[in-house]
Formats: structure tokens, sequence, C-alpha cells
């Protein structure tokens, strides 16, 4: 099914925010890479720029957390981190360690970029909630999960932007290697 202007914008917003952050990321670029006109992004986003990476920000975050749910369903938490892990360490290398997370790269957004900073930490309360659920499904008692959920999100993402810094999938190797085995732990 062929993408109108606005979902042009959002894929375009996601895919420079990971390679460049928001700062990084300019108007002309989004056009650039969504093929859009430049009344485009004021239609669909009247707040310009910023309001099109909130969007962009929310649905990044949203398409995680449903990948979470799916792939969730068919593994316990322990197995989905590590191939969550895998996953990324695999994109990390075959993007030349150029394309982070983008709802990372969303949270260290500009001070004057409240609303996709908000974005950003409505995607980790989200995943690490959807994490939690799941870990209260296998026998963890309920805070225990949602602390553990939280830790869990918040080591996955330092070690993705650690990863990138140092060009090696090391930290993604070392979270999955020490964080499973506290999700196993019932």
């Amino acid at each position: 099914m062929p993408q109108g202007p606005r979902e042009r914008l959002i894929v375009a917003a996601i895919e420079l925010v990971r390679e460049r952050g928001v700062a990084g990321t300019g108007l002309a670029d989004l056009l650039e890479r969504s093929d859009s006109a430049r009344r485009s992004v004021y239609q669909h986003f009247p707040g310009g720029k910023l309001e099109l990476i909130d969007a962009a920000t929310r649905a990044a975050g949203a398409w995680m957390q449903r990948v979470m749910r799916e792939v969730g369903a068919t593994m316990d938490s322990a197995t989905l981190l590590v191939e969550t892990i895998r996953q990324t360490s695999a994109n990390l290398v075959d993007s030349d360690f150029r394309l982070g997370c983008p709802v990372a790269a969303a949270a260290a957004a500009p001070a004057d970029a409240v609303a996709v900073r908000e974005a950003a930490a409505a995607s980790f309360e989200a995943w690490a909630g959807e994490l939690a659920a799941k870990l209260e499904g296998e026998g963890h008692p309920r805070e225990e999960a949602r602390s553990l959920a939280g830790f869990v999100v918040s080591s996955v993402e330092g070690a993705l932007l650690a990863a990138r810094a140092a060009r090696s999938t090391e930290p993604l190797d070392q979270a999955a290697r020490h964080l499973a085995p506290l999700l196993a732990r019932r």
C-alpha cells in the first residue's frame, strides 16, 4: 500500500533522528528524504519539525511495543531480551554503527523540544510496562517486575549508546549476558 505524505514524513523523521539526532535533523533533510513538499509538513504537522519528530517518536515507540508484545508472546522474557539485543546488534553492524534508537535520540532532544522528550519518556515507560506485565505473568512479584523492567529498558538503551560510540557490539553482548539471568530468576 502506498504511503501518503504524512507517513513518508514520519518514516523520514525516524530514519534521520536515528542517524543524526533531533538537533541534527533539519527540515530540508526531512523534505528530501520523504520526497514531500514543504506545505505537507505544515499541513500534517502545524507545529513544524518538532511536532513531526514528536509523532515519529511516538510511532517508533508504539512499533517497538507492538513487536515486544507479538514476538514476546512466543517466548519467555529472557529469550525476548536476548533476541531483541541480537537483532539490535545486527542492525547496528549493518548500519556501520550509524543508526541508533530513535526514541533514545528523542530523549536527548534540545531543551525546547519538551514534547519530543515527553514522547520518548512515554515510549520507555510503555516498553517497561510491556516487559513488566510479561515478568509478572512469569511469576515475578508486581513491584519487582516493574522495577526490573525499567532497569532492563534503561540498561539496553545505555548499552546501545555505548555500542554505537565504541563501534562495537560488546556493550550489548554484556547487557544480554548479565540481564537475561535476572529475568529468568523467579
